[in-house]
């Protein structure tokens, strides 16, 4: 079921992490929800990653049958797709964190990887909050 429905940049809007982390549960919830509206959402887990058919074969291994090819012509093109949507994920991200978060990102190479950085920081400090009120 798809939606015609347009929605304005406002609709996707997601407030900035506090650096402390405080709003976290809620920021992680509207981050995956606007992602997830978006269908990006894998991104985040890592889940809907296309599987390079080479993985699992020899060290060298070249695609011989059609089959074969076909399958590493459709991952390539899966992949850059991947890695386009990836970007505009960690873009995404890099906008609602302040700067001396987004310090902490820079060398990473993955929405995942952004994502979880942030969530090994924040999930047990508020679930200490959480617990506290």
């Amino acid at each position: 079921m798809s939606s015609n429905v347009k929605h304005g940049d406002e609709f996707w809007r997601v407030p900035k992490l506090d650096a402390s982390g405080k709003d976290w549960p809620l920021w992680k919830g509207r981050l995956e929800l606007s992602l997830l509206a978006r269908g990006l959402s894998g991104h985040l887990t890592g889940l809907g990653m296309p599987i390079n058919p080479a993985a699992g074969r020899a060290a060298g291994w070249s695609p011989t049958s059609p089959t074969e090819l076909a399958e590493v012509q459709a991952y390539e093109v899966a992949i850059k797709k991947w890695n386009e949507n990836d970007v505009i994920v960690r873009q995404q991200i890099a906008v609602l964190v302040p700067d001396t978060l987004f310090i902490q990102l820079l060398s990473l190479s993955s929405a995942k990887d952004f994502f979880d950085t942030l969530k090994n920081q924040f999930e047990n400090r508020s679930l200490a909050v959480t617990v506290e009120l």
